[in-house]
């Protein structure tokens, strides 16, 4: 793999379109879309691509009887790329503008854990009596917000369980909570998700529990003994292995997620092949260690480590296909258009401890950046801050200038959730890991995903959607 991306930005007015030049064809690309132009028509398919965009060849145009100076296979795939690549800017501008509609609720009941783990972002404690929890009038009262946007959009209810800890230590607390969101949705007569992410640390009885109540569970587990007690606590892997177990017996999907720290970069065949054999998740989710909380900047990755990252992570992504599981991170999507994690994009209420509404999950106060909203339990209502939000996305959608050009700009979380531009006053990703291993993993994504469509025997590999 080469050390630096290789995509450029064709310079096309309101049309984000790349290319990679290779030894025999030129890869030209936009977000979901892809053609690949053999050597000997480079020039043409970039001067219909100019054409289109100065509007001097149109479809009309195209369509009538006199087109002898166009290549018509070359033009067609050039105009539907060209298209794409329009209609991307088009998305990208409405997903910005789209009123936030709360269609996901996310409960941090509490922010005990029974693990220590070296990297938690929100520093659990034990969970004791005095430990601030999420009551049940205010989950009722968010849950009921929630239900009616649902309703509205015609969309299913999706609740999580989650946390800067462990959400099913107090069982009877989260079993009354889903009862709650469970019965607000039936009064909508909507469809309901339920997911929870848990450390898998728990009796048999409560496991059996978790897979009765949830529809898919989310398990935590770095990786074989030695690398999960080194980071999340010893003697862990048997309860883990014990949780997975009595999921699957149920019957209901399982998809693990590992927190891979540098220690474990060569590593990470290893560990989707242990995870594979003994879990048997549908999906892995890897994640490099994020800065914050017990993980400081030197327990994280260094940019010089990101081509040795991404190379050893598709060799762990071939290993986990081999048992028929995905392995994927989500710092760079080429599949979707995304950006930061912030929760005022996907349209999540977070709540925690207080009724407060966070914009990031990182956070587990309101005071660390601010809430977006607030449950009132004397007015009785979810209270959405809409000009707090407003100015979030207005902010977070603000592309720094050494991403303007980045072939990767429409599917990446920036340099989040290690860095928050809204927290420091902004900040520059460029020269982050981050930046440089979502860059190099996005490139090997989508070469792989464009080398799969077919020649069309007119010198140019037939122009497709990319399915990344």
């Amino acid at each position: 793999m080469n050390t630096e991306p290789v995509f450029r930005a064709v310079a096309l007015r309101d049309a984000p379109i790349f290319r990679q030049d290779r030894v025999e064809d030129v890869l030209f690309y936009t977000p979901g879309y892809a053609a690949i132009a053999d050597v000997r028509h480079v020039d043409a398919f970039q001067s219909h691509l100019a054409a289109l965009a100065s509007d001097t060849v149109g479809s009309e145009r195209f369509t009538s009887s006199d087109h002898s100076e166009i290549n018509e296979p070359v033009y067609i795939h050039a105009a539907r790329l060209y298209h794409e690549a329009v209609s991307v800017r088009e998305r990208w501008a409405a997903a910005q503008m789209r009123p936030f509609t709360p269609l996901c609720l996310t409960l941090y009941l509490h922010t005990a854990c029974n693990l220590h783990c070296t990297y938690c972002f929100a520093g659990s404690q034990p969970l004791r009596v005095d430990t601030p929890r999420l009551n049940l009038k205010t989950i009722e009262l968010a849950a009921e917000a929630v239900a009616e946007a649902c309703a509205a959009q015609g969309r299913p209810f999706t609740v999580v369980f989650h946390g800067g800890g462990e959400p099913t230590l107090d069982q009877e607390l989260a079993d009354d909570a889903l009862t709650i969101v469970e019965r607000m949705a039936a009064r909508c007569r909507l469809a309901i998700f339920r997911y929870i992410a848990t450390n898998g640390i728990m009796s048999t009885q409560k496991a059996a529990w978790m897979a009765a109540r949830f529809d898919l569970i989310g398990l935590s587990c770095d990786g074989p003994a030695e690398i999960q007690s080194r980071q999340r606590g010893e003697n862990t892997n048997r309860y883990v292995e014990r949780t997975a177990r009595i999921v699957n017996q149920a019957g209901k999907p399982l998809h693990v997620r590992v927190t891979l720290t540098p220690d474990g970069l060569a590593r990470q065949a290893e560990i989707a092949a242990y995870l594979c054999r003994q879990l048997h998740p549908q999906e892995i989710e890897v994640e490099p260690v994020y800065q914050g909380g017990r993980a400081g900047k030197e327990d994280c990755f260094r940019p010089e480590q990101a081509e040795d990252f991404v190379n050893e992570f598709l060799r762990a992504r071939e290993t986990a296909r081999r048992f028929g599981v995905t392995w994927q991170t989500s710092g760079s999507r080429p599949g979707e258009m995304h950006g930061p994690y912030c929760n005022v994009f996907r349209n999540v209420v977070n709540l925690i401890p207080g009724g407060a509404a966070i914009a990031c999950f990182k956070n587990v106060d309101a005071g660390q950046c601010g809430a977006i909203g607030q449950v009132n339990d004397a007015t009785h209502t979810l209270v959405l801050d809409h000009d707090r939000i407003a100015l979030l996305r207005h902010e977070l959608s603000a592309a720094e200038p050494e991403c303007a050009a980045c072939f990767n700009q429409y599917h990446c979380a920036r340099g989040c959730p290690d860095q928050c531009p809204i927290e420091q006053g902004g900040y520059s990703v460029a020269a982050g890991f981050r930046c440089r291993m979502q860059k190099l993993l996005a490139q090997a994504l989508i070469q792989e995903a464009a080398n799969s469509l077919h020649n069309d025997g007119n010198g140019i590999v037939t122009s497709g959607a990319l399915n990344i």
